[in-house]
């Protein structure tokens, strides 16, 4: 996935109210994570020395905690389940399907903003 894509990704869960809130790194991470899992593995299990290949070993421990502590990550021997089955869901289909998912979240969130005035 290409930086624009992730940082796509990173806005629209930024945008979610539902969600916890959490740091810009972190968000990060926990869709690089997710990105990597569903294109090789499809499990939602990732080690931690698959964790740390994807970024550097202070920040995927320091996003590792938070996410943990949001509830997105569980630790489990050796590395992190991952609880976002929506997130895993919306990257393991076809790259077009995501671009369109991840165009439909921004109007979504544009839609449901202060700018908009309902008729």
């Amino acid at each position: 996935m290409d930086d624009r894509s992730v940082f796509s990704e990173v806005a629209a869960l930024r945008a979610d109210t539902m969600r916890a809130v959490l740091s810009p790194a972190a968000l990060e991470i926990h869709v690089r994570v997710v990105d990597h899992l569903a294109h090789t593995t499809g499990a939602s299990f990732v080690s931690d020395e698959s964790l740390d290949t994807l970024a550097h070993g202070r920040v995927s421990t320091m996003a590792a905690i938070e996410l943990s502590l949001a509830g997105w990550w569980r630790r489990l021997d050796g590395g992190y389940v991952i609880a976002d089955q929506e997130l895993i869901d919306a990257l393991s289909h076809h790259p077009a399907r995501r671009r369109i998912g991840a165009t439909c979240r921004r109007w979504w969130r544009f839609l449901n903003s202060e700018s908009v005035i309902p008729l």
